[in-house]
């Protein structure tokens, strides 16, 4: 593994936010196609679907992970992106590799149980809100319940950092470097923790740009007078452009990091 990675400056971090910010524009429609594709999975399946559909989610991050950095690729040499490029690791071409996809997937799904399990073990109960509370606008249960939401999503938050670290580069490193999927996560982990100066820089540059994005855009909308739907709905579209855009510079992040990346 040692022969494949680099160890990046700090300011590449903000180069790959740029890079792929360079890529959308190059090809905005097809982009902003592909990176909603995925947020309507995200949405459809993981919301809309009780009980299954955050785990089906879960299991499918590995493949879908995949397909963001092939997407990536194919868009910087240029070549066309659809959204079926999402689903690429599920094609007869990557067959041999399913296996592993699902493996990583089982155990993607297995630690955000675990860490969600830990946080409910540590913070308790969840508090609960009922449609009479919201109505009556109760000022304690409501208090209750958003600092116990707050405290919870900072926990899985902090504790997820280290499973996002090993499944960063993993999907890529099973099936463009063939490697096994325990060797895959032990790579990625080693990989971003050499760069985490650079991943750091990248984070907190995705944060302040895709927040600060979206509620530069709500606070206008709101001071013209909009109504509160239409707000909500241009809010959603803002979300939809930052999510394309920040598929874009996931690419980048492997390019910079590993030395030689395989022919698509």
């Amino acid at each position: 593994m040692a022969n494949y990675v680099h160890t990046c400056p700090p300011s590449a971090g903000w180069n790959w936010l740029m890079q792929g910010t360079q890529l959308f524009r190059s090809k905005p429609g097809e982009m902003f196609l592909f990176g909603n594709t995925y947020l309507f999975i995200i949405l459809f399946v993981g919301i809309l679907i009780p009980f299954l559909g955050a785990a089906i989610v879960a299991m499918a991050s590995p493949a879908l992970g995949f397909g963001i950095m092939l997407a990536g690729k194919m868009g910087q040499k240029g070549l066309r992106v659809s959204p079926s490029v999402l689903f690429n690791a599920f094609t007869q071409e990557h067959r041999r590799h399913l296996n592993s996809l699902i493996m990583l997937g089982a155990i993607y799904t297995a630690a955000f149980a675990l860490i969600k399990l830990f946080a409910h073990l540590v913070l308790g109960a969840q508090p609960t809100v009922s449609m009479e509370d919201l109505q009556k606008a109760d000022p304690a249960a409501n208090a209750a319940f958003m600092e116990y939401m707050v405290l919870y999503m900072m926990f899985v938050g902090l504790a997820s950092i280290p499973v996002l670290l090993a499944f960063w580069f993993a999907p890529v490193l099973v099936i463009w470097h063939n490697m096994k999927p325990m060797q895959a996560l032990f790579s990625s982990w080693v990989a971003v923790w050499r760069n985490k100066a650079s991943f750091f820089i990248y984070g907190m540059g995705w944060l302040v740009l895709g927040l600060g994005f979206s509620s530069v855009f709500v606070v206008i909308f709101t001071m013209m007078g909009l109504p509160a739907a239409f707000v909500s709905a241009l809010n959603m579209m803002c979300v939809a452009l930052v999510m394309a855009v920040t598929l874009c510079t996931f690419y980048p992040t492997y390019q910079a990091v590993f030395e030689h990346g395989p022919a698509v």
